[in-house]
């Protein structure tokens, strides 16, 4: 009985290890400079986007585009923008990466857009009009 037992035990804990490990271990990943990406418009250039493949489903993305063209794919997505009323903060891709999700840049002149969950999910949009770029972050928690 000895021997069961003790391999029911190492199986429900490498079984534990590898069901954290699916949830919540860092399985990112980070690109710059991409021409394309679905998803994002076809207008969209100069992307960098992070992206994180476990339980919080972790999507950061900034990139060059004409104002206009984000606000007819944001349409479309059914994210009401409105112009930033003061200041407005966007996540940057490049900050999630080297692990700083709470280092934001700050957009004083360009739309805004978010929708969060209690639980802190849901997606928020924003346009920088001087420097002609989106950022979207948007997360299942």
């Amino acid at each position: 009985m000895k021997p069961f037992a003790i391999g029911f035990v190492a199986f429900v804990f490498v079984g534990l290890g590898l069901l954290n490990w699916l949830l919540f271990g860092d399985r990112s990943s980070f690109q710059t400079g991409l021409s394309k990406l679905e998803g994002l418009p076809p207008a969209a250039s100069d992307i960098t986007v992070y992206q994180e493949r476990n339980i919080t489903g972790e999507f950061v993305t900034d990139f060059r585009i004409a104002e206009s063209n984000l606000v007819v794919f944001a349409a479309e997505k059914q994210w009401d923008l409105q112009p930033i009323v003061g200041s407005a903060l966007a996540c940057q891709a490049v900050a999630f990466r080297e692990k700083r999700p709470n280092d934001r840049k700050e957009i004083v002149d360009g739309l805004y857009y978010s929708k969060r969950m209690p639980n802190g999910g849901g997606v928020t949009v924003a346009y920088d009009r001087k420097g002609g770029r989106a950022y979207i972050e948007r997360s299942s928690r």
